[in-house]
Protein backbone atom coordinates (compact mmCIF):
# COMPACT_ATOMS: atom_id res chain seq x y z
CA UNK A 1 0.00 0.00 0.00
CA UNK A 2 2.89 2.15 1.12
CA UNK A 3 5.25 1.00 -2.17
CA UNK A 4 4.20 3.00 -5.52
CA UNK A 5 4.78 0.16 -7.89
CA UNK A 6 3.35 -2.25 -5.13
CA UNK A 7 5.47 -5.21 -4.19
CA UNK A 8 6.34 -8.97 -6.03
CA UNK A 9 5.93 -10.88 -3.36
CA UNK A 10 3.64 -10.79 -0.63
CA UNK A 11 4.33 -8.33 2.08
CA UNK A 12 3.04 -7.12 5.07
CA UNK A 13 0.92 -4.20 3.41
CA UNK A 14 -1.08 -7.23 1.61
CA UNK A 15 -1.58 -8.54 5.27
CA UNK A 16 -3.22 -5.69 6.46
CA UNK A 17 -5.12 -4.73 3.47
CA UNK A 18 -6.67 -8.22 2.92
CA UNK A 19 -7.20 -7.61 7.07
CA UNK A 20 -9.48 -4.38 6.92
CA UNK A 21 -12.98 -4.77 7.10
CA UNK A 22 -15.65 -2.14 7.28
CA UNK A 23 -19.39 -1.94 8.76
CA UNK A 24 -21.96 -0.78 6.06
CA UNK A 25 -24.28 -3.50 4.55
CA UNK A 26 -27.66 -2.18 4.01
CA UNK A 27 -28.34 1.58 3.71
CA UNK A 28 -30.12 1.73 7.21
CA UNK A 29 -26.90 0.33 8.96
CA UNK A 30 -24.85 2.29 6.51
CA UNK A 31 -26.68 5.91 7.36
CA UNK A 32 -26.07 5.00 11.22
CA UNK A 33 -22.53 4.64 10.88
CA UNK A 34 -22.86 0.76 10.92
CA UNK A 35 -23.73 0.97 14.60
CA UNK A 36 -25.47 -1.70 14.99
CA UNK A 37 -24.45 -4.48 17.23
CA UNK A 38 -26.52 -3.24 20.13
CA UNK A 39 -29.59 -2.41 18.15
CA UNK A 40 -30.44 -5.47 15.73
CA UNK A 41 -33.15 -6.44 13.50
CA UNK A 42 -31.38 -5.73 10.02
CA UNK A 43 -30.16 -7.82 7.47
CA UNK A 44 -26.40 -6.47 8.28
CA UNK A 45 -26.58 -8.16 11.93
CA UNK A 46 -25.54 -11.34 10.97
CA UNK A 47 -21.70 -9.97 9.78
CA UNK A 48 -21.59 -7.60 12.94
CA UNK A 49 -23.27 -9.44 15.69
CA UNK A 50 -25.81 -12.26 15.05
CA UNK A 51 -27.77 -12.38 18.65
CA UNK A 52 -29.37 -9.30 16.75
CA UNK A 53 -31.18 -11.53 15.16
CA UNK A 54 -33.70 -12.29 17.90
CA UNK A 55 -34.86 -8.75 17.92
CA UNK A 56 -36.80 -9.85 14.78
CA UNK A 57 -40.37 -10.65 15.11
CA UNK A 58 -41.18 -11.63 11.78
CA UNK A 59 -39.07 -12.39 8.33
CA UNK A 60 -37.58 -10.20 6.10
CA UNK A 61 -35.56 -10.80 3.18
CA UNK A 62 -33.53 -7.22 1.24
CA UNK A 63 -31.69 -6.17 -1.13
CA UNK A 64 -29.23 -3.60 -1.11
CA UNK A 65 -27.74 -1.64 -4.09
CA UNK A 66 -24.24 0.68 -3.85
CA UNK A 67 -23.12 3.12 -6.44
CA UNK A 68 -19.69 4.04 -5.50
CA UNK A 69 -18.02 7.38 -7.06
CA UNK A 70 -14.19 7.18 -5.67
CA UNK A 71 -12.05 10.71 -6.71
CA UNK A 72 -8.16 10.15 -5.91
CA UNK A 73 -5.73 13.12 -5.55
CA UNK A 74 -1.96 12.40 -4.83
CA UNK A 75 0.67 15.52 -4.52
CA UNK A 76 4.35 14.65 -5.96
CA UNK A 77 6.78 17.51 -5.27
CA UNK A 78 4.08 20.19 -5.38
CA UNK A 79 2.20 18.73 -8.50
CA UNK A 80 -1.33 18.05 -7.93
CA UNK A 81 -2.81 15.56 -10.00
CA UNK A 82 -6.74 13.74 -9.82
CA UNK A 83 -8.49 10.73 -10.86
CA UNK A 84 -11.88 9.33 -10.63
CA UNK A 85 -13.43 5.77 -10.76
CA UNK A 86 -17.12 4.97 -10.91
CA UNK A 87 -18.63 1.88 -10.02
CA UNK A 88 -22.33 -0.40 -8.93
CA UNK A 89 -21.99 -3.35 -6.88
CA UNK A 90 -24.37 -5.12 -4.43
CA UNK A 91 -23.96 -4.09 -0.75
CA UNK A 92 -26.04 -6.70 1.06
CA UNK A 93 -28.35 -9.57 -0.10
CA UNK A 94 -30.06 -11.31 2.93
CA UNK A 95 -33.16 -13.32 4.56
CA UNK A 96 -34.31 -13.87 8.00
CA UNK A 97 -36.47 -16.19 9.21
CA UNK A 98 -38.08 -15.91 12.54
CA UNK A 99 -40.19 -18.37 15.17
CA UNK A 100 -42.26 -17.17 18.13
CA UNK A 101 -42.69 -20.32 20.28
CA UNK A 102 -45.42 -18.77 22.24
CA UNK A 103 -43.34 -19.10 25.45
CA UNK A 104 -43.84 -15.81 27.98
CA UNK A 105 -40.21 -17.02 29.95
CA UNK A 106 -37.28 -19.42 28.87
CA UNK A 107 -36.19 -19.95 25.24
CA UNK A 108 -39.18 -18.09 23.64
CA UNK A 109 -38.08 -16.77 20.47
CA UNK A 110 -35.29 -18.20 18.02
CA UNK A 111 -33.79 -16.56 14.31
CA UNK A 112 -32.16 -18.17 11.42
CA UNK A 113 -30.67 -15.98 8.75
CA UNK A 114 -27.97 -15.78 5.79
CA UNK A 115 -26.88 -12.72 4.63
CA UNK A 116 -23.96 -11.40 1.68
CA UNK A 117 -22.38 -8.60 2.50
CA UNK A 118 -19.50 -6.48 1.33
CA UNK A 119 -16.73 -5.74 3.66
CA UNK A 120 -14.19 -3.67 1.71
CA UNK A 121 -14.00 -1.99 -1.76
CA UNK A 122 -10.35 -2.23 -3.29
CA UNK A 123 -11.52 -0.32 -6.43
CA UNK A 124 -10.05 2.87 -7.11
CA UNK A 125 -7.69 4.77 -10.02
CA UNK A 126 -4.44 6.92 -9.13
CA UNK A 127 -2.69 9.45 -10.86
CA UNK A 128 0.27 11.08 -10.35
CA UNK A 129 2.99 13.23 -12.39
CA UNK A 130 5.87 15.82 -11.61
CA UNK A 131 8.85 16.62 -12.22
CA UNK A 132 12.00 15.65 -9.93
CA UNK A 133 15.25 17.10 -9.93
CA UNK A 134 16.60 15.66 -6.71
CA UNK A 135 16.71 11.71 -7.06
CA UNK A 136 15.11 8.72 -9.40
CA UNK A 137 13.72 5.27 -9.19
CA UNK A 138 16.85 3.81 -10.71
CA UNK A 139 18.52 5.18 -7.50
CA UNK A 140 16.76 2.45 -5.72
CA UNK A 141 16.66 -0.08 -8.33
CA UNK A 142 20.58 0.10 -9.00
CA UNK A 143 21.38 -0.05 -4.89
CA UNK A 144 19.16 -3.10 -4.49
CA UNK A 145 20.88 -4.62 -7.22
CA UNK A 146 24.11 -4.06 -6.04
CA UNK A 147 26.54 -6.87 -4.93
CA UNK A 148 24.63 -9.44 -6.99
CA UNK A 149 25.60 -11.06 -10.11
CA UNK A 150 23.82 -10.35 -12.95
CA UNK A 151 22.26 -13.41 -13.02
CA UNK A 152 21.04 -13.29 -8.95
CA UNK A 153 19.10 -10.59 -10.23
CA UNK A 154 15.59 -10.67 -9.11
CA UNK A 155 13.73 -11.55 -11.89
CA UNK A 156 10.55 -9.58 -11.51
CA UNK A 157 12.28 -6.06 -11.45
CA UNK A 158 16.19 -5.56 -10.87
CA UNK A 159 16.75 -8.50 -13.65
CA UNK A 160 14.41 -6.95 -16.35
CA UNK A 161 15.63 -3.65 -15.96
CA UNK A 162 19.29 -5.16 -16.18
CA UNK A 163 18.54 -6.47 -19.35
CA UNK A 164 16.46 -3.62 -20.62
CA UNK A 165 19.75 -2.39 -19.99
CA UNK A 166 18.01 0.28 -17.56
CA UNK A 167 20.84 -0.14 -15.12
CA UNK A 168 24.41 -1.34 -15.94
CA UNK A 169 26.82 -3.32 -14.00
CA UNK A 170 29.92 -0.86 -14.01
CA UNK A 171 32.80 -2.21 -14.18
CA UNK A 172 32.03 -5.49 -15.61
CA UNK A 173 32.27 -8.29 -13.18
CA UNK A 174 32.58 -5.91 -9.94
CA UNK A 175 28.73 -6.14 -8.71
CA UNK A 176 28.05 -2.50 -8.81
CA UNK A 177 25.11 -0.60 -10.63
CA UNK A 178 25.03 2.55 -12.32
CA UNK A 179 22.12 4.19 -14.52
CA UNK A 180 21.30 7.00 -16.64
CA UNK A 181 21.40 9.29 -13.86
CA UNK A 182 25.10 8.33 -12.41
CA UNK A 183 28.13 10.18 -13.89
CA UNK A 184 29.90 7.83 -15.97
CA UNK A 185 26.59 7.67 -17.83
CA UNK A 186 24.87 10.68 -18.06
CA UNK A 187 24.22 13.80 -21.01
CA UNK A 188 26.03 15.49 -18.51
CA UNK A 189 29.76 15.62 -17.31
CA UNK A 190 28.69 15.41 -13.50
CA UNK A 191 25.34 13.82 -13.89
CA UNK A 192 21.74 15.20 -13.18
CA UNK A 193 18.60 14.70 -12.46
CA UNK A 194 15.01 16.24 -13.69
CA UNK A 195 13.23 13.76 -15.31
CA UNK A 196 9.37 13.63 -15.15
CA UNK A 197 8.20 10.65 -13.05
CA UNK A 198 4.49 9.55 -13.69
CA UNK A 199 2.80 6.90 -12.35
CA UNK A 200 -0.85 5.55 -12.25
CA UNK A 201 -2.44 2.60 -10.35
CA UNK A 202 -5.90 1.20 -11.02
CA UNK A 203 -7.05 -1.34 -8.62
CA UNK A 204 -10.23 -3.71 -8.49
CA UNK A 205 -11.85 -6.09 -6.50
CA UNK A 206 -12.88 -5.99 -2.58
CA UNK A 207 -13.76 -7.93 0.36
CA UNK A 208 -17.33 -10.11 0.57
CA UNK A 209 -18.66 -12.17 3.13
CA UNK A 210 -21.91 -14.91 2.90
CA UNK A 211 -22.88 -14.87 6.62
CA UNK A 212 -25.31 -17.97 8.40
CA UNK A 213 -26.15 -17.93 11.61
CA UNK A 214 -28.48 -18.91 14.33
CA UNK A 215 -29.55 -16.55 17.56
CA UNK A 216 -32.07 -17.16 20.42
CA UNK A 217 -33.54 -15.54 22.91
CA UNK A 218 -34.34 -15.82 26.71
CA UNK A 219 -37.17 -14.29 29.09
CA UNK A 220 -36.95 -11.61 25.78
CA UNK A 221 -33.63 -10.16 27.68
CA UNK A 222 -30.92 -12.31 26.98
CA UNK A 223 -30.45 -12.80 23.15
CA UNK A 224 -27.37 -14.53 21.77
CA UNK A 225 -26.29 -16.01 18.31
CA UNK A 226 -23.62 -17.66 16.47
CA UNK A 227 -22.70 -17.45 12.42
CA UNK A 228 -20.04 -18.37 10.31
CA UNK A 229 -18.63 -16.56 7.68
CA UNK A 230 -17.25 -17.66 4.36
CA UNK A 231 -15.24 -14.53 3.30
CA UNK A 232 -13.62 -13.77 -0.56
CA UNK A 233 -10.68 -11.59 -1.28
CA UNK A 234 -10.80 -10.43 -5.29
CA UNK A 235 -7.90 -8.00 -6.06
CA UNK A 236 -6.51 -6.92 -9.09
CA UNK A 237 -4.08 -4.83 -9.24
CA UNK A 238 -2.20 -2.94 -12.67
CA UNK A 239 0.61 -0.37 -12.05
CA UNK A 240 3.18 1.65 -14.33
CA UNK A 241 5.60 3.95 -12.86
CA UNK A 242 7.94 5.73 -15.92
CA UNK A 243 10.32 8.10 -16.54
CA UNK A 244 10.66 10.72 -19.30
CA UNK A 245 13.51 12.87 -20.12
CA UNK A 246 12.11 15.49 -21.72
CA UNK A 247 14.87 17.47 -21.00
CA UNK A 248 17.80 15.63 -22.47
CA UNK A 249 19.31 15.08 -19.52
CA UNK A 250 20.23 11.40 -19.81
CA UNK A 251 20.72 8.50 -22.07
CA UNK A 252 17.31 7.70 -22.70
CA UNK A 253 14.14 9.39 -23.81
CA UNK A 254 11.78 7.11 -21.35
CA UNK A 255 11.63 3.70 -19.15
CA UNK A 256 8.28 2.39 -18.19
CA UNK A 257 7.64 -0.09 -14.99
CA UNK A 258 4.45 -2.20 -15.17
CA UNK A 259 3.51 -4.46 -12.68
CA UNK A 260 0.12 -6.79 -13.17
CA UNK A 261 -1.16 -8.82 -9.70
CA UNK A 262 -4.18 -11.05 -8.85
CA UNK A 263 -4.79 -12.38 -5.76
CA UNK A 264 -7.89 -14.14 -4.99
CA UNK A 265 -9.11 -16.12 -1.67
CA UNK A 266 -11.25 -18.04 0.31
CA UNK A 267 -11.24 -18.08 4.38
CA UNK A 268 -13.57 -19.21 7.34
CA UNK A 269 -14.25 -17.11 10.22
CA UNK A 270 -16.64 -17.41 13.54
CA UNK A 271 -18.66 -14.64 14.76
CA UNK A 272 -20.18 -14.95 18.19
CA UNK A 273 -22.29 -12.32 20.19
CA UNK A 274 -24.51 -11.46 23.02
CA UNK A 275 -27.31 -8.79 23.39
CA UNK A 276 -29.17 -7.58 26.68
CA UNK A 277 -32.70 -5.37 27.07
CA UNK A 278 -32.40 -5.05 30.79
CA UNK A 279 -35.14 -2.23 30.36
CA UNK A 280 -36.84 -1.39 26.87
CA UNK A 281 -35.31 1.59 26.21
CA UNK A 282 -31.64 0.39 26.72
CA UNK A 283 -29.52 -2.56 24.71
CA UNK A 284 -25.64 -3.41 25.43
CA UNK A 285 -24.17 -5.80 22.70
CA UNK A 286 -20.89 -7.45 22.69
CA UNK A 287 -19.37 -9.49 19.59
CA UNK A 288 -16.27 -11.49 19.04
CA UNK A 289 -15.35 -12.36 15.58
CA UNK A 290 -12.29 -15.09 15.49
CA UNK A 291 -9.41 -14.64 13.13
CA UNK A 292 -10.16 -15.10 9.05
CA UNK A 293 -8.23 -18.23 7.79
CA UNK A 294 -7.91 -17.47 4.17
CA UNK A 295 -6.35 -20.02 1.21
CA UNK A 296 -4.84 -17.53 -1.23
CA UNK A 297 -3.42 -17.45 -4.35
CA UNK A 298 -1.56 -14.63 -6.47
CA UNK A 299 -0.59 -14.55 -9.71
CA UNK A 300 1.51 -11.55 -11.03
CA UNK A 301 4.34 -10.41 -13.28
CA UNK A 302 6.19 -7.44 -14.80
CA UNK A 303 7.58 -5.77 -17.64
CA UNK A 304 9.76 -2.73 -18.82
CA UNK A 305 9.82 -0.98 -22.08
CA UNK A 306 12.48 1.93 -22.58
CA UNK A 307 13.74 4.03 -25.85
CA UNK A 308 16.73 5.72 -25.70
CA UNK A 309 18.46 8.61 -27.13
CA UNK A 310 19.79 6.61 -30.23
CA UNK A 311 15.99 4.80 -31.38
CA UNK A 312 17.18 1.66 -29.54
CA UNK A 313 14.14 -0.18 -28.27
CA UNK A 314 13.94 -3.09 -25.68
CA UNK A 315 10.63 -4.36 -24.16
CA UNK A 316 11.35 -7.43 -21.37
CA UNK A 317 8.87 -9.85 -19.65
CA UNK A 318 9.45 -11.45 -16.26
CA UNK A 319 8.24 -15.01 -16.13
CA UNK A 320 4.65 -15.71 -14.71
CA UNK A 321 4.23 -16.82 -11.22
CA UNK A 322 1.04 -18.43 -9.38
CA UNK A 323 1.85 -18.70 -5.58
CA UNK A 324 -0.58 -20.58 -2.73
CA UNK A 325 -0.37 -19.51 0.53
CA UNK A 326 -2.55 -18.77 3.97
CA UNK A 327 -3.11 -15.51 6.01
CA UNK A 328 -4.61 -15.48 9.26
CA UNK A 329 -6.24 -11.47 9.78
CA UNK A 330 -7.04 -10.54 13.08
CA UNK A 331 -9.45 -11.55 15.72
CA UNK A 332 -12.34 -8.72 16.45
CA UNK A 333 -13.84 -7.87 19.62
CA UNK A 334 -16.94 -4.89 19.45
CA UNK A 335 -19.04 -3.51 22.74
CA UNK A 336 -22.36 -1.82 21.90
CA UNK A 337 -24.56 0.39 23.38
CA UNK A 338 -28.15 1.79 21.87
CA UNK A 339 -30.95 3.89 24.05
CA UNK A 340 -33.91 3.78 22.53
CA UNK A 341 -36.96 6.22 22.37
CA UNK A 342 -40.04 4.12 21.28
CA UNK A 343 -42.31 6.11 18.58
CA UNK A 344 -40.01 8.86 18.78
CA UNK A 345 -36.18 7.92 17.42
CA UNK A 346 -32.60 5.67 18.71
CA UNK A 347 -28.97 6.60 19.00
CA UNK A 348 -26.65 3.82 18.94
CA UNK A 349 -22.72 3.30 19.40
CA UNK A 350 -20.18 0.95 18.55
CA UNK A 351 -16.59 0.21 20.06
CA UNK A 352 -14.50 -1.68 17.98
CA UNK A 353 -10.69 -3.20 19.24
CA UNK A 354 -8.14 -4.43 15.64
CA UNK A 355 -4.73 -5.21 16.42
CA UNK A 356 -3.27 -5.57 12.98
CA UNK A 357 0.05 -6.38 14.48
CA UNK A 358 -1.65 -10.31 14.77
CA UNK A 359 -1.67 -10.79 11.01
CA UNK A 360 -0.12 -13.67 10.18
CA UNK A 361 1.49 -15.32 6.82
CA UNK A 362 1.35 -19.47 6.55
CA UNK A 363 3.05 -21.22 3.72
CA UNK A 364 0.55 -23.38 1.81
CA UNK A 365 1.83 -26.45 4.71
CA UNK A 366 0.95 -24.00 7.12
CA UNK A 367 4.71 -23.17 7.99
CA UNK A 368 5.42 -19.52 9.12
CA UNK A 369 9.56 -19.99 8.45
CA UNK A 370 9.20 -19.01 4.84
CA UNK A 371 7.73 -15.31 6.11
CA UNK A 372 9.52 -14.58 8.68
CA UNK A 373 10.58 -11.35 7.38
CA UNK A 374 6.96 -10.40 6.30
CA UNK A 375 6.06 -11.62 9.88
CA UNK A 376 8.30 -10.18 12.06
CA UNK A 377 7.71 -6.39 9.94
CA UNK A 378 4.27 -6.83 10.79
CA UNK A 379 4.99 -7.10 14.25
CA UNK A 380 6.88 -4.35 13.98
CA UNK A 381 4.87 -1.87 11.70
CA UNK A 382 0.90 -2.59 12.59
CA UNK A 383 -0.98 -1.62 15.59
CA UNK A 384 -3.97 -2.07 17.77
CA UNK A 385 -6.99 0.51 16.58
CA UNK A 386 -9.87 1.78 18.41
CA UNK A 387 -12.77 2.18 15.62
CA UNK A 388 -15.55 3.90 16.49
CA UNK A 389 -19.11 3.97 15.50
CA UNK A 390 -22.05 5.90 16.23
CA UNK A 391 -25.86 6.54 14.82
CA UNK A 392 -28.41 8.49 15.28
CA UNK A 393 -32.37 7.99 13.85
CA UNK A 394 -35.42 9.97 14.33
CA UNK A 395 -39.08 9.03 13.01
CA UNK A 396 -42.20 10.56 12.04
CA UNK A 397 -44.75 8.12 11.29
CA UNK A 398 -44.02 5.63 8.53
CA UNK A 399 -40.42 8.21 7.61
CA UNK A 400 -37.12 7.55 9.35
CA UNK A 401 -33.99 10.07 8.81
CA UNK A 402 -30.62 9.28 9.89
CA UNK A 403 -27.09 10.22 10.33
CA UNK A 404 -24.32 8.47 11.21
CA UNK A 405 -20.18 9.08 11.43
CA UNK A 406 -17.14 5.95 11.94
CA UNK A 407 -13.86 6.75 12.63
CA UNK A 408 -11.23 3.80 11.89
CA UNK A 409 -7.73 4.11 13.36
CA UNK A 410 -4.26 4.25 11.51
CA UNK A 411 -3.16 0.63 11.67
CA UNK A 412 0.50 2.25 11.23
CA UNK A 413 2.76 2.57 14.25
CA UNK A 414 5.68 4.01 11.82
CA UNK A 415 4.02 6.07 9.11
CA UNK A 416 2.28 8.78 11.12
CA UNK A 417 1.02 10.63 8.02
CA UNK A 418 -1.51 8.20 7.83
CA UNK A 419 -4.28 9.59 8.66
CA UNK A 420 -7.99 7.73 10.12
CA UNK A 421 -10.94 6.62 7.98
CA UNK A 422 -13.74 8.87 8.38
CA UNK A 423 -16.83 8.07 6.78
CA UNK A 424 -19.91 10.63 7.55
CA UNK A 425 -23.49 9.48 6.80
CA UNK A 426 -27.04 10.69 6.25
CA UNK A 427 -30.06 8.67 4.74
CA UNK A 428 -33.80 8.13 5.13
CA UNK A 429 -36.01 5.84 5.29
CA UNK A 430 -39.84 4.83 4.57
CA UNK A 431 -41.70 1.27 6.19
CA UNK A 432 -45.10 0.29 5.31
CA UNK A 433 -46.50 -2.96 6.92
CA UNK A 434 -44.89 -5.30 4.53
CA UNK A 435 -42.31 -3.43 2.70
CA UNK A 436 -39.23 -0.85 3.36
CA UNK A 437 -37.11 1.42 1.61
CA UNK A 438 -34.09 3.23 2.56
CA UNK A 439 -31.50 5.51 0.71
CA UNK A 440 -28.21 6.44 2.37
CA UNK A 441 -25.38 8.92 1.38
CA UNK A 442 -21.89 7.99 2.99
CA UNK A 443 -18.69 10.40 2.40
CA UNK A 444 -15.45 8.06 2.75
CA UNK A 445 -12.27 10.37 3.54
CA UNK A 446 -8.71 8.34 3.65
CA UNK A 447 -5.15 10.39 3.88
CA UNK A 448 -1.63 9.53 4.03
CA UNK A 449 1.66 10.63 3.50
CA UNK A 450 3.32 7.85 1.85
CA UNK A 451 6.27 6.47 0.03
CA UNK A 452 6.61 6.23 -3.41
CA UNK A 453 10.09 4.75 -3.23
CA UNK A 454 12.92 4.48 -0.67
CA UNK A 455 16.49 3.11 -0.10
CA UNK A 456 19.06 3.44 2.30
CA UNK A 457 20.34 6.82 0.41
CA UNK A 458 17.03 8.54 -1.13
CA UNK A 459 13.40 8.77 0.01
CA UNK A 460 10.69 10.03 -1.95
CA UNK A 461 7.55 10.59 -0.61
CA UNK A 462 3.94 11.75 -1.88
CA UNK A 463 0.63 12.39 -0.40
CA UNK A 464 -2.78 10.07 -1.00
CA UNK A 465 -6.27 11.97 -0.54
CA UNK A 466 -9.04 9.41 -1.65
CA UNK A 467 -12.56 10.71 -1.07
CA UNK A 468 -15.49 8.76 -2.22
CA UNK A 469 -18.89 8.89 -2.17
CA UNK A 470 -21.53 6.15 -2.09
CA UNK A 471 -25.08 6.15 -2.68
CA UNK A 472 -27.10 2.83 -1.22
CA UNK A 473 -30.72 1.76 -1.74
CA UNK A 474 -32.38 -1.02 -0.21
CA UNK A 475 -35.59 -2.41 -0.81
CA UNK A 476 -36.86 -5.09 1.37
CA UNK A 477 -40.04 -6.91 2.05
CA UNK A 478 -40.97 -8.59 5.71
CA UNK A 479 -43.44 -11.95 5.82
Amino acid sequence: MLSAVGAIAQSEYDALRFSQTYQQGTARSAAMGGAFGALGGDLSVIANNPAGMSIYSTGEVGLTLDVISNNTKSMLNGTEKEDSKFAMKFSNIGCVVANDNGKTSGFNHFAWGVAFNKLNDFGSHELMGAYNYNSSYLDVWAESANGNTPKKLNDYNTGILYDAQVIVEEPEGSGSYIHPHNRQWSDTSTGAYGEYQKRTVNQKGGINSWDFGFSGAFNNMFYFGASVGVQSVNYKYTGTYSEDDKDNITAYEYWDYSEKIRTHGTGVNLKLGLLVKPINFIRLGAAFHTPTVYSMSDEHYSTVETLFDNGFTDERESPRIDYDYQLSTPMKGILSAAFIVPGYGLISFDYESVNYGKCKFHNADWDEADFDVENDAIVEKFQKTNNFRVGAEGLAGPVSIRAGYALYGNPLKEYKGNKERQILSLGFGFKGDDIYFDITGTYHIYQKDAVLYESRSVTQMYSYDNRYLNVLATFGVRF
